[in-house]
């Protein structure tokens, strides 16, 4: 059986990290507020938050932390 996705819902806002801590991908989402992207790493919950800023910020959508 296989899943389908809602073609309506809305889509979360994301940006790929490679997480140097224990060299793997993965996409973390915006948070509640829109005020960052905040997320953990896969294996180790080493915790990132990338701020969004309104000026000067960056439109990469991937990005290295460790």
């Amino acid at each position: 059986m296989t899943e389908e996705r809602d073609s309506h819902a809305p889509q979360r806002s994301h940006v790929g990290v490679h997480f140097k801590c224990c060299n793997v991908y993965s996409h973390i989402y915006m948070n509640h507020d829109k005020t960052a992207y905040a997320g953990h790493c896969p294996k180790c919950a080493s915790r990132i938050e990338i701020p969004i800023v309104k000026e000067g910020g960056s439109s990469d959508k991937f990005f290295t932390g460790s």
